[in-house]
């Protein structure tokens, strides 16, 4: 069907009307209003500024922090500095105090002892012998390794870092002073671009001080009085940006609270003038007045050409999109498809999208029954048939320990969202390993590397992500247990094999899986991390296919339902990470291996005896000195291989 000529003319004359009446009304309320929008914009993006100056300044002060922390750090981890502190050399404490003070361009540096006493200041040389001004500062520090505030220091304001001398248990405090004032605001406004000014209020006589600030004459004078005023009374007070006239200037002003004590409130305010901020919108006001008038005029030649130029092949398009929707896809007039303007773009798109739905609906079916993106990308990228084939493959099974009991304690909606946390982080980490999901198995997961998309590191990707599984679980069971929420721990077993890898269902819905022994086993394995209380469990296979990892060798096992015994192994960490103790415990734990089966029962026995003294190799020594015991206790015969029989699934 198509159009009738007649209505191609009258869309050509709406088309011109249109866009002629548009732009006669939108340069009327354009001009009746634009210097009312121009005001309210301006003041809003001021605001903005503010807004986002607030958060530049916060992140700047918490940076400053950071690096006065490190930099302090670095004193206190200095040897002769902690035996200085250990004999209290005073003289050499301040002369360590004030050379680290000036290599990093503080203001100040004192040590406090244990007890909270002054021994030497930078500062305040008088200070010696007295208590230290903020012990809050010293509890904080105890709890954290690390405390800061700004804080009111005979009459100038500073920023305070104190950190703890390690020996490697406290011994002592160091406190680092850094001076807000006028070049420090300076600094910040030269970053910010805002005015920045730090006030001190009373919150028992309604005194205020301005310590600093980047305005200048009438306007700095008038400040102090004028601008204590927007600091929010209370931690609960509304805070955000404020219009507030200073000696006669409009400024959009935004307080911010940086540390409120007893007595003291400290706050930073943040200016921006009205009149400098108008000025580029003064501008473009005139701007806009010349555009309108040019706009206008080619306005109404442009709308008759475009209006011209466009029906036709609307026209066409509108034909095309009839068919498409009565189900025939049908081809956009190649003459149109030449046009070499956003037209012809829009014919080339609209017959691209024309074959892209036709082919769309040939591949609907398919793409209904695949469960995985990869597999569908596959399927549409590569057509591979529906079907299985022999992979070599690496599957990860990851289950929550002790979950279901752990509900009985929980309503049902708490359980839900505990197991949708922890399965989020889980497929965080397979995703991010570019694993593939193979399905979810109520509080545990199943995860493929190697299909449908296979990568000659996939066995290093799929224990790569058990190991960040393992992490982030434990990370995240920290943050639950902070927020008096219960977690269980999380057991992984990954295997690498040969599997078959295809499609498993009924004609109406496939579910992509892998499928064979060595899946089996991976399942078996992920089992045995409640037997020997580890997180991850890796077969031999895996073990042998991935270097750069240190492996710490569990057991020689058969599990149920297989007769041929698997070495057993736990990846503990990447190949150097490991401190000199710890490679010197893994050495000792595989020594007392090689004596059992080597049926040497009293030296593996003393070996493990002593392991089992170290909470991470408590449980293996457990099991193996009970492996011996029994032993001992009914000698076993020639054919013995050292093997553990599992029985439970």
């Amino acid at each position: 069907m198509t159009v009738p000529r007649d209505a191609s003319g009258a869309l050509e004359r709406r088309i011109v009307g249109f866009f002629t009446a548009l732009l006669i009304a939108v340069q009327i309320g354009a001009f009746l209003f634009i210097r009312y929008a121009i005001e309210q914009t301006a003041r809003n993006n001021l605001r903005v500024e503010l807004d986002v100056g607030e958060r530049v300044f916060k992140r700047l002060l918490e940076q400053n922090t950071e690096q006065l922390v490190e930099a302090t750090s670095v004193l206190t981890y200095d040897y002769g500095f902690r035996e200085a502190v250990t004999t209290k050399d005073r003289d050499t404490i301040l002369s360590a105090l004030s050379n680290h003070s000036s290599r990093i361009k503080a203001t100040g540096m004192t040590l406090i002892d244990l007890s909270g006493l002054v021994v030497a200041d930078t500062l305040r040389g008088h200070a010696a012998g007295s208590a230290f001004t903020f012990p809050a500062l010293l509890q904080r520090a105890a709890d954290t390794r690390r405390a800061s505030a700004v804080r009111v220091v005979e009459g100038r304001v500073y920023q305070i870092v104190v950190v703890p001398v390690l020996a490697p248990l406290p011994i002592a405090w160091v406190a680092m002073y850094f001076v807000i004032d006028d070049t420090a605001a300076q600094d910040l406004k030269r970053i910010t671009g805002l005015d920045v000014t730090f006030l001190s209020l009373s919150t028992q006589g309604g005194a205020s001080t301005l310590h600093a600030t980047t305005l200048t004459g009438p306007v700095r004078s008038e400040a102090e009085h004028s601008l204590p005023r927007l600091v929010p009374a209370g931690p609960d007070a509304p805070a955000g940006p404020a219009t507030h006239a200073i000696a006669g200037e409009e400024f959009e002003v935004l307080a911010s609270t940086l540390d409120r004590q007893p007595g003291t409130t400290i706050a930073a305010t943040l200016q921006r003038s009205m009149r400098e901020g108008l000025k580029p919108y003064d501008r473009l006001q005139y701007l806009l007045l010349a555009l309108g008038v040019v706009s206008l005029a080619a306005s109404a030649i442009g709308s008759i050409r475009i209006a011209r130029r466009i029906s036709q092949p609307v026209r066409e398009l509108a034909d095309a999109a009839r068919q498409i929707g009565s189900g025939t896809y049908a081809s956009v007039n190649p003459a149109t498809m030449a046009q070499k303007d956003e037209v012809g773009e829009l014919a080339q798109a609209f017959d691209t999208m024309s074959r892209g739905l036709a082919e769309r609906d040939r591949m609907r079916d398919v793409l209904g029954k695949v469960a995985s993106p990869a597999v569908a990308e596959r399927l549409l990228a590569e057509r591979i048939e529906l079907g299985g084939e022999d992979r070599l493959v690496t599957v990860l099974f990851a289950d929550l320990r002790n979950f279901t009991s752990l509900c009985e304690t929980l309503a049902p909606g708490q359980s839900l969202e505990l197991l949708n946390r922890y399965l989020t982080v889980i497929s965080e980490c397979i995703d991010t390993h570019e694993g593939v999901i193979d399905k979810y198995l109520g509080d545990g997961t199943m995860a493929v590397f190697g299909a449908p998309i296979a990568r000659p590191d996939d066995a290093r990707r799929a224990l790569l992500a058990a190991m960040d599984i393992a992490r982030r679980i434990r990370d995240l069971g920290r943050d639950l247990a902070a927020q008096g929420l219960p977690h269980p721990d999380v057991g992984v077993g990954i295997n690498t094999s040969i599997a078959v890898a295809g499609n498993v269902g009924s004609p109406s819905r496939l579910n992509y899986t892998v499928l064979g022994d060595g899946v089996n086993l991976a399942a078996r394995l992920e089992g045995l991390t409640k037997r020997y209380q580890v997180p991850i469990v890796a077969g031999e296979s895996t073990r042998n296919a991935v270097d750069g990892v240190v492996y710490r060798e569990l057991d020689r096992v058969r599990v149920r339902g297989k007769t041929v015994p698997v070495h057993i192994f736990q990846p503990l960490a990447l190949s150097g990470s490991l401190t000199a103790r710890e490679q010197d415990l893994l050495a000792k734990h595989h020594a007392a291996i090689d004596a059992y089966r080597s049926r040497r029962w009293s030296a593996a026995r003393d070996i493990f005896t002593l392991l089992a003294t170290h909470p991470d190799y408590q449980r293996l020594a457990e099991i193996y000195l009970g492996y011996l015991d029994q032993a001992e206790h009914s000698p076993p015969g020639e054919d013995w291989d050292g093997v553990f029989t599992v029985y439970d699934k």
